[in-house]
């Protein structure tokens, strides 16, 4: 008889968030560059320990990138329940980038540590934002010629704006320039 899964110890638990923790911060110092052991060493704990948790470094980044991306995901999921297309497409457009500037720097420099981690950041965008802009474009209320990833250009634009003003203002102008 197969014995349940026991559930992590609280010490691994606490080993594994130290090391996010660490890993975030290292990585928004240090750059894309920056390798398990300086993060391992800054945490406290061994490569042993490291590689209990995150079997590479891609691992390590991809729980990165999930917990960067959990607010979008939830954005995204009150889009799918938007009735009308365009305010879902909306929803998306001013409010899928949750992220403070500095966790957006993050974000980008996570994507730059490999390939497997660009993609990991490209498919966490455009799983967010080509569902809302295919289903506004079927409903004729999004310009046709406009790609998921011009859309998420235009986003990053709009989010780059230094005041909530500016960025209320980028996003009003854009979506005009958007809609059908």
């Amino acid at each position: 008889m197969a014995e349940a899964a026991r559930a992590p110890r609280k010490d691994q638990l606490q080993n594994r968030r130290r090391l996010l923790d660490t890993a975030r911060a290292v990585f928004a110092e240090q750059g894309a560059g920056v390798g398990i052991d300086a993060v391992a060493r800054r945490a406290g704990v061994g490569t042993t320990t490291f590689y209990r948790h995150f079997p590479t470094k891609d691992a390590l980044v991809a729980s990165l990138l999930a917990e960067l991306t959990g607010g979008a995901r939830e954005v995204a999921a009150r889009a799918a329940a938007t009735a009308d297309a365009w305010q879902a497409f909306t929803l998306v457009f001013t409010e899928g980038c949750v992220l403070d500037p500095a966790d957006l720097r993050l974000f980008d420099i996570l994507c730059r540590t490999s390939p497997a981690a660009a993609e990991l950041g490209y498919r966490a965008t455009a799983d967010l934002i080509a569902p809302v802009v295919e289903r506004a474009q079927r409903a004729g209320a999004l310009r046709g010629d406009v790609s998921t990833d011009d859309v998420a250009a235009f986003m990053r634009m709009a989010d780059s704006a230094h005041s909530p003003e500016q960025r209320r203002l980028a996003h009003a102008v854009m979506l005009a320039g958007l809609a059908c």
